[in-house]
């Protein structure tokens, strides 16, 4: 690993990390750009030797390639450890020293391996709340977080993305036109925050990360706005039924009762009273589910045509099964194979359409149609009688207030 070479001065970076990242940055710049129109004015030099730890809201795939051209020296990503998956994939991200850790989790060789990295004077790129936004609202942060920067010793660079739910929201199929920016929202020093209560701290960068972009009152255009939203909601607050919900254009439908809802260019919903945004929509749908009257070994949800593989984060992914999907309260079933739903420790969402799943120790990939919803799989996983519901593993997606 680079980890263990070091160049002449003390620094952790090779010299070839130097032209890469610095080539990398150079086409980041162009393709956020000229592709996504991203703006940012905000530049940060990292001085000699200087660890630098950068704390981002996370919005969009891009937002490494936006970040990283806004500083003088390479900037190395804490990333899923799916986008290992693949021989190639896996030696060119090792080679580049990205951070691998689990969906969801920010398991103990991550931390360590993000110490080793700052203590050689190297940076390091956070998404704190670990998964791109849905509905605006603020995913789960560990309040260890505080605790974790303080034993780094490393300037904080809290870093502000907007627009990305505008441009390029998590369900979209197609990225939008609309002002797409970023800012350095503020500047810690170790000085500065050793001294600081950890709780003080926390809420200090809590804070400092929470971005609303239907607040901003942008507008981002496309005459398909709301196509695809049934990725993410899934239950009709008219009708109250679940699964019934179908997009065109810039409305959202139920095939049920009729209820029809626009997604209006500023980002808000103009429909039935009461769900102005889509984290309305989101926390009543969640609600839903946590009050649902759950029937023994009848389905729960289901899809047609759905991928069942096996996955390796450092290696190859095997197709296991295709067919319909079902979920039960026992019993996760695709094609000819069953999964009992006991034995499932975790589960997330990779993505707008793929959901994984840890069992028995494998990880697991559901790949769905182009309006397939992992989002009501994951609430029903945190419902029923599965490890993740009695551990609490999942902080992203549980069904708590």
């Amino acid at each position: 690993m680079v980890i263990e070479n070091m160049s002449k001065d003390g620094r952790f970076i090779k010299s070839s990390h130097r032209f890469v990242y610095f080539l990398i940055r150079v086409l980041s710049f162009l393709y956020t750009r000229i592709f996504l129109g991203f703006r940012s004015g905000d530049r940060f030099k990292i001085k000699r030797n200087e660890p630098v730890l950068v704390l981002s809201n996370h919005q969009t795939d891009a937002d490494p390639f936006c970040i990283l051209p806004g500083f003088n020296a390479p900037v190395y990503p804490i990333a899923t450890d799916s986008i290992f998956a693949g021989r190639f994939r896996n030696r060119l991200f090792s080679y580049l020293s990205v951070i691998p850790k689990k969906k969801g989790a920010m398991d103990a060789r991550t931390v360590i391996k993000m110490y080793e990295y700052l203590k050689k004077g190297a940076s390091v790129l956070l998404f704190p709340e670990g998964n791109r936004s849905y509905a605006e609202f603020q995913y789960y942060i560990a309040p260890d977080l505080a605790r974790l920067i303080k034993r780094t010793h490393a300037t904080v660079v809290i870093y502000n993305i907007h627009g990305g739910s505008g441009i390029s929201p998590r369900f979209k199929n197609k990225n939008r036109r609309g002002r797409f920016w970023g800012e350095i929202r503020t500047v810690l020093t170790y000085e500065q925050y050793s001294q600081m209560d950890d709780n003080d701290l926390f809420l200090l960068v809590k804070d400092n990360l929470r971005v609303f972009d239907s607040d901003s009152k942008e507008k981002y255009k496309s005459s398909k706005r709301a196509e695809f939203l049934e990725r993410m909601l899934f239950w009709c607050p008219a009708c109250g039924r679940f699964e019934t919900l179908q997009s065109s254009g810039a409305v959202l439908q139920c095939t049920a009762c009729g209820m029809r809802a626009e997604y209006t260019e500023d980002l808000h919903l103009r429909g039935p009273e009461g769900y102005d945004r889509l984290v309305d929509w989101w926390n009543h749908q969640k609600a839903a589910v946590r009050d649902l009257s759950v029937v023994p070994e009848q389905p729960i949800f289901r899809d047609d045509c759905v991928k069942l593989m096996q996955t390796d984060p450092f290696g190859v992914r095997k197709e296991l099964d295709c067919g319909e999907l079902i979920l039960t309260d026992s019993t996760l079933r695709c094609g000819k194979t069953e999964i009992k739903t006991a034995g499932i420790t975790s589960a997330s969402i990779v993505s707008g359409r793929n959901l994984t799943f840890v069992y028995e120790n494998n990880d697991y990939t559901l790949r769905g149609g182009k309006r397939f919803c992992p989002v009501k799989y994951i609430f029903a996983l945190n419902r029923i009688d599965t490890a993740m519901h009695k551990t609490g593993a999942d902080k992203y997606f549980n069904l708590e207030d």
